[in-house]
């Protein structure tokens, strides 16, 4: 289990280095896309989440399925044994499900009842430093670095986490590692600031355009997770970063669009737009 996680932090880590370094080199983080503030909540976010967030979350996960099923630990290996495509498979669909939930949860209106609201609010709050970019001149853009960036504590707030390392408790260790790579590399790549979808989506060619098309209806690609960072209504649409499947047909918020968002990011007040700190650790859990 330790080297399984070991080397897919690794290969995360590698990516998305790899991806800063070449919007660098072109360009991406100049004329305001990026501010001091944003590289500070990179650092931040990604550092919590690996010292603290991550070790805690996966003891918290072992030490209540130890209570729970002491007994079943390692019992269900047999399963990516014998059948390791179907339970990789089956994995993913299942984590992203659980990520598509919960992020709809966090972007629905407040519902009715008291404790849901109150539950609600503090997925919100968690989930807001994720969709801030740039400054407050709306000049920022979506980057790679953004797909780490969240407030404290939302990735306690995430089932498909806790599923996750359910699944390791249980034996499928090969399942989860495989399976969260496909989603992590897919969900580094959709943030960051590339075209090509536009480029396939707009082809002069019709078969090109249609099929690229009918793929945004099974996948997520970059510009449709663009339109969700958008300071427009589409901030509401897109909520899975992998399967834009469950968008189309769960959720029924998938947005197609031929173009890049005019305006990035949620309003910022004065105190996120300076404090990365603040950005990352206020929680407003009001629910009037």
């Amino acid at each position: 289990m330790n080297v399984a996680a070991q080397d897919y932090t690794l290969l995360s880590v590698a990516i998305i280095m790899l991806l800063v370094l070449y919007e660098w080199v072109t360009g991406k983080y100049r004329e305001g896309r990026k501010t001091k503030q944003d590289w500070q909540m990179f650092a931040l976010s990604s550092g919590v989440l690996a010292v603290i967030e991550r070790p805690l979350l996966l003891f918290c996960c072992f030490g209540l399925m130890s209570l729970l099923l002491p007994d079943q630990r390692s019992q269900l290996g047999w399963i990516e044994d014998r059948y390791p495509v179907l339970a990789v498979v089956g994995f993913i669909l299942i984590d992203e499900f659980l990520h598509g939930w919960a992020h709809n949860f966090s972007h629905e209106r407040k519902p009715a009842n008291k404790w849901l609201a109150m539950l609600q609010a503090y997925y919100k709050s968690a989930h807001r430093p994720h969709h801030m970019n740039g400054g407050i001149d709306g000049k920022g853009e979506l980057s790679v670095t953004q797909v780490v960036v969240a407030g404290w504590g939302w990735m306690f707030a995430l089932p498909n986490y806790w599923f996750g390392f359910i699944c390791l408790y249980l034996g499928l260790v090969e399942t989860w590692a495989i399976g969260t790579a496909i989603k992590s590399i897919w969900g580094i790549h959709v943030h960051t600031n590339w075209k090509y979808d536009l480029y396939l989506l707009n082809h002069k060619n019709p078969w090109i355009a249609k099929t690229m098309y009918a793929l945004c209806h099974v996948f997520t690609f970059p510009n449709q997770h663009h339109q969700h960072h958008s300071r427009s209504k589409n901030s509401a649409r897109n909520m899975n970063n992998f399967l834009a499947l469950f968008d189309w047909l769960f959720w029924k918020k998938l947005t197609i669009e031929k173009q890049r968002p005019k305006v990035y990011g949620w309003r910022q007040t004065e105190r996120e737009a300076s404090s990365a700190t603040y950005r990352y650790l206020h929680r407003s859990l009001k629910v009037n």
